[in-house]
C-alpha cells in the first residue's frame, strides 16, 4: 500500500488522511513491503515515538515496545482481524487489533495496526470485580479461612492477577506466557478450588488474602 507521491496533498485534500490523523485511536498502516507509510498522532502518543522516526521502516526496527512487536509478529499468521490487550512498560494496558488491508479484488495490500489505551476501562474493571467479589466475601463468612488448595507458584501468581481483574491476555503479557497457557491454568485451578467462574476465583482469592493492589 505504497502511497503515491502527491496523494496526501491531492487525494488528501478529501478527509481520508485528515480523518486518519484525527483519531483517538493509534493507527500505524504498513504497505505488502513490510514498511510503514502512515503513523497517526495518537499511536506515535502511545509508542512514544513520533511519526518521523517511524515512517519509511520496517515496523519490527522503529518501535521498542517487545510486546507490541510480538503481537504483530503473531498476528501475520492468521487469516483476519487479530486483537489481544497489551501491557506496555510502566503498566498502560492497551487493546491493539492487527488486520490486513484488501483492495477491491480482494487482493492483500497492506496491514494495519490500531491501538486504544484501554487502562481506565481496566481499572473500572478491577474496581468492579473486586467490589463483587468482596461483596460475595461478606455474604459468605465474617472469617479469612487459609488457604485450603494445593497451589502451585504460578497459579498462585494467576489467582493474584486474576483477583485484580485482569484479562487472560493481560496476564499472559504480565508473566510473559501465552493466553492459551493462562486458560490451562485456569483450567486447572478451577478444579482445586471448586469453582467454575471468574467471579467466583476472586471471591475465593479474596476471602484468603489474595488480591492485587490496585496502583
Amino acid at each position: 500500500m505504497t502511497v503515491p507521491a502527491g496523494l496526501e496533498t491531492g487525494c488528501g485534500s478529501c478527509l481520508l488522511f485528515g480523518a486518519i490523523e484525527g483519531l483517538a485511536d493509534g493507527l500505524i498502516l504498513v504497505d505488502p513491503d513490510g514498511k510503514v507509510f502512515h503513523v497517526n498522532r495518537a499511536a506515535a502518543a502511545l509508542l512514544g515515538v513520533s511519526a518521523a522516526q517511524v515512517q519509511g521502516g520496517a515496523l519490527r526496527t522503529r518501535i521498542r515496545q517487545a510486546v507490541v512487536l510480538a503481537f504483530w509478529d503473531s498476528a501475520a499468521a492468521e487469516a483476519g482481524p487479530v486483537s489481544a490487550e497489551l501491557v506496555l512498560p510502566g503498566g498502560r494496558t492497551i487493546r491493539a487489533t492487527a488486520s490486513t488491508c484488501l483492495s477491491e479484488e480482494g487482493i492483500p495490500i497492506g496491514r494495519a495496526l490500531m491501538l486504544r489505551d484501554v487502562t481506565r476501562e481496566k481499572m473500572i474493571q478491577v474496581r468492579l470485580s473486586e467490589a463483587v467479589a468482596t461483596r460475595l466475601v461478606e455474604m459468605t463468612s465474617g472469617e479469612t479461612p487459609g488457604l485450603d488448595a494445593d497451589l502451585t507458584r504460578r497459579e498462585l501468581q494467576i489467582l493474584e492477577l486474576l483477583a485484580g481483574g485482569l484479562s487472560n491476555a493481560a496476564i499472559a503479557a504480565r508473566l510473559h506466557v501465552s493466553v492459551n497457557t493462562v486458560a490451562s491454568h485456569l483450567k486447572h485451578l478451577y478444579a482445586k478450588i471448586k469453582v467454575s467462574s471468574r467471579t467466583q476465583a476472586a471471591a475465593y482469592a479474596l476471602q484468603r488474602g489474595i488480591h492485587l493492589p490496585i496502583r
